[in-house]
């Protein structure tokens, strides 16, 4: 193996320069949030957290779910290391040192015996090889972890031996999928209960789990950590936090301006003008790191037709869905979108000039599947007008803003669509079974590998339409060490999707939280990872 030293940062910065953004020239640009108020010692402070946010846990097992929510998975179990706040270091957070050979091949994570479980088991080396191992069983995106060879322990320390260069190993490090769980209690408990009230290591432990209204933690006063860049490593300044589900946005908005929420997620881009302007409220925003995109049944008719695809492709203009959600997303056209890694400028440049809106050529390519324009200004074949369903996620506002705009953009090309809001789990269960015709879906990751393998490849776990020549390409792209060529072979990936379509990029989100001014001391990255180490909470 390479030696040690500053020469890693070299090899994973290139790689890692999640909940996440991009890198080198391709990042956005830095967004930290590090309120500069000073909370005096003989002010009153809060001591409970409560924050809002619209949709509800799907566990507080983060190794039995495929999606994780940071405001309460990443309070229950404190992830072994963090990308920073500018997604371009990596540094300890739940270990005492974490070091990467200078080839990338070797990581080394220095475990403190003394740190403990919520149930006073120790967090040591062993503990979190036990941890990974069940996350292989457990977890949906346990291909992450393939490049790890073999995990070796030598006294603290955890020795994590790659086979392949693993541009993803740090980013799963650095999410609370990586994040240990107690592996003992889950054996115990059972996979049902430990969901309910999983055993972590982190600031917080379960209290309550209310179905349909909230989570309610208390905090470990027995907790430290290792995060560099924050002033309170050890017990957090509040002793309760409580994470409420409010599905609708403007009754979590009211809630916010009434005090009886500090903090809120998934703020609508309509409302932000006016939360700015409200002094008792401050607004941050990020670019998510991730694409949502159109996804098509490509067995199912009319969207067998590869022509139909693109015609659908081209009736759509990304500019007006962002001004009609007031900027709320950036117009994106590649896999590897502005908020992950690997994103390369010049295939978005490429890709955005030959598949942006065309509603004539889009016309010009249904006729040529034999589709003629009705009376009633929808194509019609053999009797039939090209009509489909067009499944919404209900979940996020800006679909459904953005929702009638497409629909109305398509039909201008001759296209019907029938809008159908869902939740997104239903969503998921319609692609899983290929039961739908056309949605608007969405992943967020800062690796593309860890989207698109696990949606799109042959292999991956709810891949509907696999295909052997852009799996080989996935392959090398996620397996490609070097930042530039891993930039260029998404790229390619790209391309590959665009040639086919089974899919294609619209957009990725821009996200604002909103926070009472009460509130001090959010450390906030590039990518929208919340740490809380500083807060406090002054009481009225």
């Amino acid at each position: 193996m390479g030696g040690y030293g500053s020469p890693w940062v070299a090899v994973f910065a290139s790689m890692v320069l999640i909940i996440g953004v991009a890198v080198i020239a391709c990042a956005p640009a830095e967004e930290v949030v590090d309120d500069p108020d000073v909370v005096d010692a003989d002010v009153e402070l809060k001591d409970e957290l409560v924050a809002a946010q619209p949709e509800e846990i799907h566990s507080t097992d983060h190794q039995q779910v495929a999606t994780i929510f940071g405001l309460v998975n990443g309070l229950i179990s404190t992830n072994p290391i963090s990308m920073g706040l500018n997604n371009d270091e990596i540094l300890p957070h739940g270990v005492q040192e974490v070091e990467v050979s200078d080839d990338g091949m070797e990581i080394r994570f220095v475990f403190d015996p003394e740190r403990k479980f919520h149930n006073g088991v120790p967090v040591t080396a062993e503990a979190y090889k036990k941890s990974v191992e069940r996350y292989l069983v457990t977890g949906p995106y346990a291909y992450d972890w393939e490049p790890v060879q073999e995990m070796i322990i030598e006294d603290n320390t955890l020795i994590m031996e790659l086979d392949r260069p693993g541009p993803q190993i740090p980013v799963l490090c650095s999410s609370s999928y990586g994040a240990p769980v107690e592996v003992g209690a889950a054996e115990e408990m059972g996979e049902d209960a430990f969901g309910r009230k999983a055993v972590g290591c982190g600031p917080f432990k379960v209290d309550e789990w209310v179905d349909g209204s909230h989570v309610t933690m208390v905090r470990n006063d027995d907790y430290y950590d290792y995060l560099p860049f924050v002033d309170n490593n050890e017990p957090f300044h509040f002793e309760k936090a409580t994470v409420r589900f409010i599905p609708e946005s403007m009754t979590r908005i009211s809630e916010l301006r009434a005090g009886n929420v500090d903090i809120i997620l998934a703020v609508p881009g309509e409302q932000v003008e006016a939360l700015e302007e409200d002094p008792d409220i401050e607004v941050h925003d990020y670019l998510g790191a991730n694409v949502r995109y159109i996804e098509m049944n490509t067995e199912r008719f009319p969207l067998d037709d590869e022509r139909v695809r693109l015609a659908i492709a081209l009736a759509l203009d990304r500019d007006e869905l962002a001004a009609g959600v007031n900027d709320a997303i950036l117009p994106n056209f590649s896999i590897a979108g502005p908020g992950m890694i690997r994103h390369c400028a010049d295939t978005e440049a490429r890709l955005s000039e030959k598949y942006g809106r065309d509603v004539e050529r889009a016309k010009e390519l249904l006729q040529e599947a034999g589709w003629e324009m009705g009376d009633d200004g929808v194509m019609v074949k053999d009797g039939e007008p090209l009509n489909f369903d067009f499944a919404i996620n209900a979940d996020r506002p800006v679909n459904t803003r953005a929702a009638p705009i497409m629909q109305s953009q398509l039909a201008e090309a001759g296209i019907d669509v029938n809008l159908r809001e869902y939740t997104r789990g239903y969503i998921r269960e319609m692609v899983e079974t290929a039961d739908f015709d056309m949605t608007l879906n969405d992943w967020s990751w800062l690796d593309p590998g860890g989207v698109w393998y696990y949606t799109h490849h042959s292999d991956g776990g709810m891949s509907p339409f696999g295909d052997p020549e852009t799996d080989a390409l996935m392959d090398a792209a996620i397996a490609e060490p070097d930042e530039e060529e891993g930039a260029k072979k998404w790229g390619e990936v790209s391309e590959a999707f665009w040639e086919k379509l089974p899919i294609f990029p619209l957009w990725s989100d821009r996200h604002f939280i909103a926070t009472r001014t009460e509130l001090s001391g959010l450390n906030m990255s590039v990518s929208g990872a919340l740490y809380l180490h500083d807060v406090k909470i002054r009481a009225d």
